[in-house]
């Protein structure tokens, strides 16, 4: 009969419990899960400081379960390529103007459109509010495509000159104004009268410098941190078109998450979403002083009631690209909200 050596059976049981164990352990480690997030904000702008830290409060709620990897400063691609990598689900997560969302589904258009809000506040409201949820729902169906939040403010625009003070939409008359190249931006400025000069970003400051146009548009922090106003003596403050950006992820990255985690991370986003608003509006404040203060720029109110009064012909020509149906629902929420 053959004998069994009891130490070398514990000894057997023991060795099978810590692999069983390391083999648990591996099991975790392994289940978490990385979304990859791509952005184009660099070290000293608000939201770089903010999606850091979206990715340090998901990764402590979550126990290390779901992390966050940043790629910021335009390292995969600029704003059109990041949405392209999102739809397809190259990038799990980033930043896009809702203006930027447009190539997708071009209602979204109608958050920048010329002197539509009243106020923040307004806008706000309807932009979170049902009149804006079938654009959503078509990113989402059409273009996979979720909002982890619809509002990540950003400014005010506003236009900048040369060569004369604005006050009035006649005083921009023969004026080239340097714009995006999008049709909302060369319907608005046709309309105030002057000739939609498009022009790459990168090359606007060199532009102004040349005088290869008269003046531009853009937010205050753009404005600021761009350093236009330095070869741009007067600063009228139209604020003609609001942008609003969002934070969008891939829809197949977020149904990867359990429901827990889901609602997680879009807390979290929502939450730095206000944090967000009041930085973002302390700072167009502070800047806007900081160029006033220089003395190179001066800032002037013009009449704004009279350059929404030119904007009629900006509505109609771009309702085929928006859809009839999507800008009268939108145009009925905001006068029901004034």
């Amino acid at each position: 009969m053959r004998c069994f050596n009891s130490r070398k059976i514990l000894a057997s049981i023991a060795a099978a419990l810590v692999l069983t164990a390391l083999s648990g352990a591996a099991t975790v480690a392994t289940a978490a899960t990385t979304l990859r997030f791509g952005h184009g904000k660099t070290p000293g702008e608000l939201g770089f400081v903010l999606f850091q830290e979206l990715a340090d409060n998901v990764g402590k709620r979550t126990n290390g379960e779901v992390k966050i990897l940043l790629f910021p400063g335009e390292q995969l691609g600029k704003e059109n390529d990041l949405i392209q990598q999102v739809k397809s689900g190259a990038l799990d997560i980033s930043e896009s103007a809702m203006s930027g969302l447009a190539i997708l589904v071009p209602a979204l258009e109608v958050a920048s459109a010329p002197f539509l809000w009243k106020d923040w506040a307004q806008a706000e409201k309807v932009i979170r509010g049902p009149a804006f949820q079938p654009l959503f729902d078509e990113l989402r169906d059409k273009h996979n495509i979720e909002m982890l939040t619809k509002i990540w403010y950003w400014g005010w625009r506003n236009v900048t000159t040369g060569t004369r003070a604005v006050n009035k939409p006649e005083d921009m008359a023969g004026m080239k104004i340097r714009v995006p190249e999008s049709p909302v931006w060369v319907e608005m400025i046709k309309a105030m009268g002057a000739a939609p000069t498009p022009i790459p970003f990168g090359e606007v400051y060199t532009a102004l410098q040349m005088k290869l146009v008269d003046g531009q548009e853009n937010p205050i922090p753009t404005i600021y941190t761009r350093k236009f106003y330095e070869v741009q003596p007067h600063l009228a403050m139209t604020r003609h078109m609001l942008q609003n950006n969002t934070l969008i992820i891939n829809k197949r990255s977020l149904a990867k998450l359990s429901p827990e985690m889901q609602k997680i991370l879009i807390e979290e986003a929502e939450k730095l979403s206000e944090k967000n608003t009041k930085g973002q509006q302390d700072l167009e404040a502070s800047m806007l002083e900081e160029i006033r203060k220089t003395g190179k720029t001066a800032i002037t109110n013009p009449d704004r009631a009279a350059f929404a009064a030119k904007m009629a012909p900006v509505y109609k020509n771009m309702e085929s690209r928006w859809g009839a149906e999507n800008l009268q629902r939108i145009r009925a929420a905001v006068d029901a909200t004034k």
